[in-house]
């Protein structure tokens, strides 16, 4: 079984004629250019959702990394503040 390649111009084609204003539906356009609806499927609904679900993993991981970040500062200065209250309870 070959595997066909398909230029990304078409591809951007499919998205946009799917995306388009009037929404034509992936077996039509399957059927119209000659291409597997598996792989028009793929193109227009599968591929974008795999893309915005690693765009979403990849904001959660940085803003994980920024709230770890501030839970080690925050920490840090609740530990000055605790040698302080020590220091100033003693005089």
């Amino acid at each position: 079984m070959a595997v066909e390649k398909h230029s990304n111009e078409i591809k951007e084609t499919m998205v946009r004629l799917y995306n388009g204003g009037k929404g034509r539906k992936v077996k039509n356009l399957a059927i119209e250019y000659g291409i597997a609806e598996s792989t028009v499927r793929y193109w227009v609904i599968d591929k974008p959702k795999k893309e915005n679900k690693k765009k979403i993993k990849e904001s959660s991981n940085s803003e994980v990394e920024e709230m770890k970040k501030e839970i080690a500062r925050l920490k840090e200065e609740n530990d000055i503040l605790k040698k302080a209250m020590t220091i100033f309870a003693k005089n």
